[in-house]
């Protein structure tokens, strides 16, 4: 995968950890534990820290809160995941971000809006039901 693809892959995941407006421990331990593991099977020559994804998500959430706050925060979520498309590891990019959805035991609104429109765009079925 591109490196510049990874710029969309940690935004889904912040977009996820932000959209209840609350950002819990949990949610930002199962961000870097699923994104290093991610790392390993699509990038695994890529160099990524915990550090790494600490230091991206507390750089750009400010900025992902902005964008997630304005007029139509759908369709910057929607260029996101389209972005991804073509990815063969669309599958084990949804479950995580599903893990980092369900982590902090509220399966908020909009985190359950990303994860449709992600299956949507992937062709997945949503995770969790079956």
């Amino acid at each position: 995968m591109e490196p510049h693809k990874w710029t969309n892959i940690l935004t889904l995941f912040s977009v996820v950890i932000l959209a209840d407006g609350r950002v819990y421990k949990e949610e930002v331990d199962t961000f870097v534990e699923r994104t290093l593991a991610l790392k390993e099977t699509i990038s695994p020559k890529m160099i990524y820290s915990k550090k790494m994804a600490m230091d991206w998500f507390f750089l750009h959430r400010d900025e992902i809160i902005k964008w997630a706050r304005g007029i139509d925060p759908q369709e910057h979520a929607k260029r996101h995941v389209m972005a991804l498309g073509d990815s063969p590891f669309c599958e084990e990019i949804l479950d995580a971000l599903y893990a980092v959805a369900i982590v902090d035991g509220d399966y908020h609104h909009a985190e359950s809006k990303l994860i449709s429109l992600a299956c949507e765009y992937w062709n997945l079925p949503t995770p969790g039901q079956g």
